[in-house]
C-alpha cells in the first residue's frame, strides 16, 4: 500500500509514503551495481504470471527491512534460458528448472504460511494429525519387526538423502507396485499405534511439512490448499470403508489379519501405502495455476515444454513436493515414515502413480489405465492369486481411490456439490476473463 500527498512547508513537495516505498527503498539501497534487484513479491509475478521463473536467481543473503524483518530477494537476468527441451537424467527438478529452484528455496526459508487464517490452521493441523495416526502406525509395524528380528535398516541412512529419479515424473509411473507380503506374526505381535510415542523432532518436522505444503498452493478460487485437504479427508474415508482397520488392529487374530490383507489386496493392512495416499492427496495439485494442462500447452508455457506437454500441472505438483519432502530440514521425518531404501523408493512410486491419476483429462493416459483395469479385474484375472496378479489390481485401486477422491464433491451432500461447482466456475471465468481459456463458461 502507497499513500501519496504533498508536504507543505518552505519547500513543498510531492511524496509517496508506506509500506511499498520502505521496500523499495531497502531493495534499492542493498542492490549491488549492474544487477536488477527484485522484492519476493515482484519475483512471484514473474514465476507465475508469466513464467518467467528461469531468470531469477535467489540471493545468498537476506535484506533487512523497516518493520519487515528479513526479506528473501532475488537477483533478475532476462539472458538466462531454461532448458525445456533437454533430458533430466540425473537431474532433479531443482537442478534443471531454475524457478523450480526458486520455489522451493522461497518456500523453506519461509517456513510455511506466515499469517495463516483460522480455517487455514485448522486445515494443516487436521492434515499434520491425520498424517501422525498413520505415521505411528509404521512405527508400530515397524517396532513388531525389528523386535522378531525380520527388519534390517544398516546403511540405508546414507542413501535415503540420495535418491534422485531420472527422467520425468511421467515416466515412472509402474503397471505394478509391489506391496509387502503379509506377516501374521508381525501382525500379532503389533502395539496398538495409539500407544507409540513419536519424536518431538519428528511431529515438528511433519508439522512445518504440511505448512509448507499449503503455502506451496495459490489462491485459486477451486484448485487450492483446501480443495487439497478436502480430497485427502475424501481418500481417508474410503480407505476406512474399504476395512475397519483400526478395529482390526485391536485384536490378536491372525486370521482377522488376513482376511483384511486379501479382501484390500494388501492396501490397508501396509501402514506406509496408506500414509502414501493421503500424502499423495495432500500434494495433487501443489502450485496449480489455475488453469489446465491444455491451456499451459497452447501457451506454450515452459511448464508445458519441460514436461514434453503431458500431465503438465502433475508432474510439476510431484516434483516441487518431493524436492521438499526431500530436503535435509526433514530427515527424522524422512527416516520414520520410510525406514530403508526399498521402502523410501516404494513411496516414491505410490505417490507418482497416484498424482499421476489426477490428470483425467489426457485421453492417452485414460486409455492406459483404463488398459490396466482391464488386465488386473477382467474374467480371466479374476481368479489369479499369485502375488504380480493382486499387486495390479493394489495398483490400480489405489489410482481410482485419488481419483474418485479428486471429484468427490460430485457425490456428496447438495450444498457441498454447489459449493465447490460454484469455486470452479469462479475459476473457469477468471482464466477466461485473463484470455487464458477459450469459452466463457
Amino acid at each position: 500500500p502507497v499513500t501519496a500527498g504533498v508536504l507543505r512547508g518552505e519547500k513543498s513537495r510531492f511524496q509517496l509514503f508506506g509500506d511499498t516505498v520502505n521496500t523499495a527503498a531497502r531493495i534499492e539501497g542493498t542492490g549491488e551495481r549492474g544487477r536488477i534487484h527484485l522484492s519476493n513479491e515482484t519475483a512471484s509475478l514473474l514465476m507465475s504470471n508469466f513464467g518467467k521463473g528461469h531468470w531469477l536467481k535467489v540471493r545468498d543473503d537476506t535484506v533487512i527491512a523497516k518493520g519487515k524483518g528479513h526479506l528473501t530477494t532475488y537477483w533478475l537476468n532476462p539472458h538466462l534460458r531454461s532448458g525445456p527441451g533437454s533430458s533430466r537424467s540425473g537431474q532433479d527438478a531443482s537442478s534443471s528448472r531454475p524457478e523450480a529452484a526458486a520455489v522451493i528455496e522461497t518456500a523453506l526459508r519461509a517456513g510455511g504460511v506466515s499469517t495463516p487464517d483460522e480455517k487455514y490452521k485448522r486445515l494443516i493441523n487436521w492434515n499434520a494429525e491425520m498424517l501422525g495416526r498413520l505415521l505411528k502406525r509404521i512405527v508400530a509395524r515397524r517396532e513388531a519387526m525389528i523386535k522378531l528380528g525380520r527388519f534390517s535398516a544398516k546403511n540405508e541412512t546414507q542413501t535415503l538423502s540420495a535418491l534422485s529419479p531420472d527422467g520425468t515424473v511421467l515416466d515412472e509411473v509402474k503397471e505394478i507396485i509391489a506391496l509387502p507380503a503379509f506377516d501374521p506374526v508381525v501382525a500379532k505381535n503389533q502395539e496398538l499405534p495409539d500407544t507409540i510415542e513419536l519424536d518431538v523432532a519428528v511431529t515438528d518436522q511433519l508439522e512445518k511439512l504440511v505448512s509448507i505444503v499449503a503455502s506451496l498452493y495459490r489462491e485459486n478460487p477451486f484448485h487450492n490448499f483446501e480443495h487439497a485437504s478436502h480430497v485427502t479427508m475424501s481418500v481417508v474415508k474410503l480407505l476406512a470403508r474399504i476395512t475397519t482397520a483400526d478395529s482390526i488392529a485391536e485384536t490378536e487374530d491372525p486370521d482377522a489379519h488376513s482376511f483384511i490383507h486379501e479382501s484390500s489386496y494388501g492396501i490397508t493392512s501396509d501402514p506406509l501405502t496408506q500414509f502414501a495416499c493421503c500424502f499423495s492427496a495432500l500434494i495433487h495439485d501443489v502450485d496449480h495455476s489455475g488453469v489446465p494442462n491444455s491451456q499451459l500447452v497452447k501457451e506454450q508455457t515452459e511448464l508445458a515444454k519441460f514436461y514434453h506437454d503431458k500431465a503438465v500441472a502433475e508432474q510439476n505438483s510431484v516434483d516441487l513436493s518431493w524436492e521438499i519432502f526431500m530436503d535435509s530440514e526433514f530427515d527424522e521425518l524422512r527416516s520414520c515414515i520410510c525406514g530403508t531404501t526399498e521402502e523410501l523408493h516404494r513411496f516414491r512410486e505410490l505417490v507418482v502413480n497416484s498424482v499421476m491419476a489426477t490428470d483425467i483429462m489426457d485421453k492417452d493416459l485414460k486409455a492406459l489405465r483404463n488398459g490396466r483395469w482391464d488386465r488386473a479385474f477382467s474374467e480371466q484375472a479374476s481368479d489369479d492369486t499369485t502375488s504380480e496378479a493382486v499387486n495390479r489390481k493394489a495398483t490400480i485401486v489405489i489410482e481410482h481411490l485419488i481419483q474418485a477422491s479428486d471429484v468427490a464433491h460430485t457425490m456428496q451432500h447438495w450444498h457441498v456439490y454447489r459449493k465447490w461447482n460454484e469455486r470452479l466456475f469462479f475459476e473457469m471465468y477468471k482464466a477466461y476473463v485473463e484470455g487464458r481459456a477459450e469459452k466463457n463458461p
